[in-house]
């Protein structure tokens, strides 16, 4: 480098870091923040070695000097005060002359402020930020101080959601949607988001809305490890992090992390108290704020709203719609089209869950799929068959004799039939397949102290009660560590959750939606579906929980006998993968509050009687009475004095006769409304025996019978991914290298490089392509003739890649890892005839044989580039460089394509 470009080399790091990008006049955008351009264009065909912008107008100029000329000489400065008086009219400027002028030559580093009248130039010892230049000029634009954000520590996604959003928020746009993929990091982006706005704007206070409380414990915890800040410091060291856990908020407070439902709780003045039970469902109608709300309508800057595609809207809008003046930020992986209207469509990024398995952030899913014959087609309940029965409306459970047989279908299973041994099937399955079938690439120890981290999800609570027992019988379990509930009746869901996490003996969590959405298991290694799932964007939050990679050492301190984490199973055992799903509609508008049947009920025996009061009583009269059995229907015509169906069928027809008077107030008489429903209104003992009915019965099968029809991957699903392989090598035959030598199958060598750049397309191709999951699906659909990997080297080996091309192209007929074989061919490379070759070559060529059994070909000069010595050896063992790489091309060619060199 010339003594010039040395000092721009200085220069340019000075600028990056004090947050300025460093760009060419050609590369400059009107988004960027703050920009320093080098050769920036005149006045008269002059050029500043740095002309500085911020938000698109221009605030100083920087003359650069080698390191040996004076930056503080006479024509040094007077060359810098020139270029602050030359800027072209075609650029806006904060003011004219440019106020802030700079001189170096990478050593010193001086300084004028050209507004004042003395302008004399001082030595500084940083460039001065766009902050504090911002703040020098009064600017009031926001985000004029932002600095340019940095990639270093970062993932794209993050990267480019933080920089769209001051884009977006520089534009005026105060509404912004990041959709970002589970496990990508959104609380990590929405952490670096708060950081610079609280440093570098006069943001001061930002509400950081959750889900559920325990996800509010989980994102302070992010707030406090987060340390991409400045000085490196944590987040919660250099600004105040608290949750909304009581009824007043410290006035230094910078981030509050509440719930929708406990804020609301806090604006009415409610008594909070710190607890990790969650504040609530959803309520029936939109909610009425207080007259005079605890806090001050724009006590807050920024409100960032996690899992935004959840109810943000509907019934809890007026609580956003209170805090009008700030900004808001959406997060979610399953945004729905009410999510996108209610950020005004604004998307700043977009980043799936098929983009984050090719960029290696998350792994990709294999489905096994278990079929039981109860589970696809309902079963019978027998006329005299044992069934243990729970009134759900009492809660009341006695053993009983079936008094008439009972046809369930396979939508009532687990709802109000339960079949232990549909479950005791299922899981016995999975513990049979777990070790033999699933986890075998490579084979993992068998070691069931140690079963891979399995999260099933039940139906309800019941049904999750239900297979924490059956699954500690089927696993030969006594302890209450193995298997557990994390539901919201089982305790702290926080701890629990921690210890499904940590811990080595908790092997199996049963759970119905509280562990969902949001929360981090990074060891989770089986996703079951015991229930189905309607809801696209529920089912993708539920099979994202196994998608979060982790390391190999994390994955071992809790499960000792496992390898790494390449993917993670989810075991389908009611065909959840199997139906399209559907997009439920959200209500934009406030709902109306529905009553229950309790209150109608309540309603009609004071003659309360209205049209749409009777029509739902006989709808609901008709409903219960085809679903009743004749016990059931002969007991409440005894408590009614009269037929539930009768009854029905009565009402209907005065409706649809118009026979009866019109319901004008309750005050009149209504004497015909009145005898309509007077079996019900007169019969206390017959209404409450209605709302047992509604509420429905729990029946369990003691012990029932379940047969199983299938296991297994999925034959359609392997399918189609080698068909898909197969197409791909054809289509790209000509344009890559790796597959136009292996098509050819001449024996040119293929290197590392060249394998490394068929992998990354493949990915970038189908998430699918990865050498596991293709070598697995030939061996679904070729068994016999795939061998598996028994070890992690043979499975991660590279030239698996090679060996899969050769097989899709009918050019091997076995599939197996060049690995497993490596030490057999080298042995007979040394001994085939007429070879030969010395002790010393054998001894340096033999440290070289793995690395090229798993990366492909190598030259003497790829080896220099990591071991110099071991290169220098081979060059002496073999004579010359040439003779040593043909060695090589031979051993390669006879290792890896099993050819004769």
């Amino acid at each position: 480098m010339t003594p010039e470009e040395k000092a721009r080399q200085k220069i340019d790091q000075w600028f990056a870091e004090a947050g300025w990008k460093v760009i060419n006049r050609e590369d400059y955008e009107p988004t960027c923040t703050a920009v320093a351009i080098r050769e920036g264009l005149l006045k008269g065909n002059l050029e500043a070695d740095y002309f500085l912008f911020i938000n698109g107008k221009a605030v100083g100029v920087l003359e650069a000097k080698r390191e040996d000329v004076d930056a503080l000489s006479d024509k040094v400065c007077e060359q810098a005060a020139l270029y602050a008086k030359s800027v072209p009219h075609i650029y806006q400027t904060y003011q004219n002359p440019l106020p802030f002028i700079f001189t170096s030559n990478g050593k010193e580093l001086y300084f004028c402020d050209f507004r004042k009248k003395e302008q004399s130039f001082k030595q500084i010892m940083a460039i001065p930020t766009p902050y504090e230049l911002v703040k020098q000029l009064g600017i009031g634009d926001y985000f004029a101080g932002l600095p340019t954000l940095q990639k270093k520590g970062l993932r794209d996604c993050q990267y480019e959601a933080v920089t769209e959003l001051e884009k977006s928020f520089r534009t005026r746009q105060n509404r912004a949607l990041m959709v970002l993929a589970t496990g990508a990091g959104k609380t990590y982006t929405a952490c670096l988001a708060a950081y610079r706005l609280l440093s570098y704007t006069p943001m001061r206070r930002i509400l950081f809305l959750v889900d559920r409380n325990n996800l509010g414990k989980q994102a302070e915890g992010e707030f406090g490890t987060f340390r991409l800040t400045e000085n490196g410091e944590a987040f919660n060291t250099i600004f105040t992090v608290n949750r909304l856990r009581s009824s007043s908020i410290p006035s230094d407070s910078n981030v509050i992390i509440s719930t929708i439902q406990r804020l609301f709780s806090f604006l009415k003045g409610d008594t909070i108290e710190d607890s990790d039970e969650d504040d609530g469902n959803e309520p029936t109608e939109e909610i009425i704020l207080p007259p005079n709300p605890n806090l001050p309508h724009d006590y807050f800057d920024l409100i960032i709203i996690d899992e935004c595609h959840r109810s943000i809207y509907g019934n809890w809008r007026k609580v956003l719609e209170y805090f009008d003046t700030a900004r808001l930020i959406g997060l979610t992986a399953t945004p729905v089209p009410e999510t996108m209207a209610f950020f005004n469509n604004n998307r700043i990024v977009n980043y799936t869950l098929e983009k984050s398995i090719v960029d290696g952030v998350n792994v990709d899913c294999r489905v096994y799929r278990i079929k039981t014959q109860v589970t696809e087609n309902g079963g019978a309940i027998l006329e005299g068959e044992k069934v243990k029965e729970e009134t759900r409306y009492t809660g009341d459970i006695k053993t009983i004799f079936n008094k008439e047989t009972k046809i369930y279908t396979c939508k009532e299973l687990n709802r109000s039939v339960i079949n232990p041994a549909q479950i005791k099937l299922v899981l016995s399955t999975y513990r049979d397949v777990v070790y033999t079938e699933l986890f075998n690439d490579p084979q993992r120890e068998a070691n069931f102290d140690y079963l891979p981290k399995t999260l099933i999800f039940a139906l309800n609570e019941t049904h999750a009660t239900n297979i924490v027992q059956i699954a500690k019988e089927v696993f030969g379990r006594t302890d209450n560590r193995f298997v557990q509930k994390i539901t919201y009746s089982a305790g702290d869901s926080n701890e629990l959750i921690r210890q499904f996490r940590n811990d080595k003996d908790f092997r199996i969590a049963v759970t119905c939606t509280l562990v969902a959405t949001g929360t981090d298991i990074k060891p989770l290694e089986v996703v079951m579906f015991m229930r189905d799932v309607e809801s696209l964007p529920l089912y993708i939050q539920m099979k994202g929980r196994g998608v979060r990679t982790i390391g190999d050492e994390q994955l071992r301190n809790v499960t000792p006998n496992a390898f790494s984490k390449d993917c993670f199973y989810l075991v389908d055992a009611v065909g959840v993968t199997e139906h399209e799903k559907i997009i439920p509609a959200t209500a934009d508008e406030p709902t109306t509050k529905t009553i229950t049947l309790k209150e109608l009920l309540e309603r009609i025996s004071h003659g309360y009687l209205p049209d749409e009061y009777l029509q739902r009583l006989a709808a609901t009269l008709s409903r219960i009475y085809n679903k009743a059995d004749n016990s059931q229907r002969n007991e409440f015509a005894r408590l009614a004095h009269d037929d539930m169906k009768g009854l029905a069928s009565r009402i209907y027809d005065a409706l649809d006769n118009s026979t009866l008077p019109p319901f004008v107030s309750i005050n009149e008489p209504n004497n015909e409304r009145k005898g309509l429903v007077s079996p019900l209104a007169n019969h206390a003992d017959a209404r409450r025996y209605l709302l047992i009915l509604a509420a429905g019965f729990v029946n369990t099968l003691m012990p029932g019978e379940d047969t199983l029809i299938s296991k297994g991957f999925s034959i359609e699903e392997a399918q189609n991914t080698t068909e898909a392989f197969e197409e791909f090598c054809r289509e790209h035959t000509d344009e890559i290298e790796a597959l136009r030598i292996i098509y050819n199958n001449e024996g040119e060598p293929i290197t590392y490089s060249m394998l490394k750049d068929l992998e990354n397309k493949l990915k970038m191709a189908n998430n699918h392509f990865t050498s596991k999951q293709l070598w697995n699906s030939y061996a679904i659909l070729n068994p016999n003739s795939v061998r598996r990997s028994t070890t992690k080297e043979e499975s991660d080996a590279l030239t698996n890649i090679i060996q899969l091309v050769r097989y899709a192209f009918r050019q091997i007929e076995r599939l197996d890892s060049v690995v497993t074989t490596s030490k057999q061919y080298f042995n007979l490379w040394l001994g085939q005839n007429q070879r030969e070759i010395t002790d010393k070559q054998r001894e340096v060529i033999s440290r070289i044989v793995d690395y090229i059994a798993s990366n492909g070909a190598c030259t003497v000069r790829d080896i220099r580039e990591d071991d110099a010595t071991h290169a220098a050896q081979m060059i002496r063992a073999f004579g010359n460089m040439q003779k040593a790489d043909d060695a090589l091309r031979s051993l390669y060619t006879f290792v890896v394509l099993r050819k004769a060199a």
